[in-house]
């Protein structure tokens, strides 16, 4: 029997096979084979990505776990005297852009042009700077990023996060903070003051 007798007769009985069964079987076995492509081309990367950033998280709640203090409550008189004096310590508003971007810098995350609004409350003599930062980065690294500028920032807020992401495969979310820093109005004048003597 000879090459081409052999490859006939395989061919024939493929062709009375596929009669007798239909194309059923050999489409399951195709659908079964891009099943299994798909598996290893998608979600193995995916999962690989997912345990990744489940493994930061787990390091961000152990080393959160593991500063928590006590501390003792303080009287209205304490807290307002402390709060004054947070107030007073702060620095001006450029300073404070600056060490935001210092500290966005410390988790790698670039920050885009944001938008800064002054707001002044007569009633307390307060000054509300509200600043908006468009923000790319991961979860991790965005939280990471407001949880240093709140403890290094104290007279700092955070008054909105909105975070979105393309689609689930995506790495990054685009998110925009909302923060508030309060300042005195004596330190907001003598800025003013210090601006206008500039020019």
């Amino acid at each position: 029997m000879n090459r081409f007798t052999a490859l006939s007769i395989v061919r024939t009985r493929l062709q009375i096979l596929l009669w007798r069964r239909g194309w059923a079987w050999p489409v399951a076995l195709l659908l079964l084979a891009a099943a299994g492509a798909m598996q290893l081309m998608l979600l193995h990367p995916l999962r690989a990505r997912l345990a990744v950033t489940q493994a930061e998280l787990a390091h961000e709640r152990s080393a959160a776990s593991t500063k928590r203090v006590t501390v003792e409550p303080l009287s209205e008189g304490q807290e307002l005297a402390v709060l004054q004096a947070v107030l007073r310590a702060s620095p001006e508003p450029a300073e404070l852009v600056r060490k935001m971007s210092a500290l966005a810098q410390a988790e790698q995350i670039t920050l885009q042009q944001g938008d800064y609004q002054q707001q002044l409350h007569t009633t307390t003599r307060l000054m509300q700077v509200h600043v908006t930062q468009p923000v790319r980065a991961s979860y991790p690294q965005l939280r990471r990023y407001v949880e240093s500028v709140l403890r290094t920032v104290p007279n700092a807020s955070l008054d909105q996060v909105a975070a979105r992401r393309e689609n689930v495969g995506q790495a990054q979310l685009e998110a925009r903070l909302r923060w508030s820093f309060w300042i005195q109005k004596d330190q907001a004048g003598q800025a003013d003051d210090a601006g206008r003597n500039v020019k």
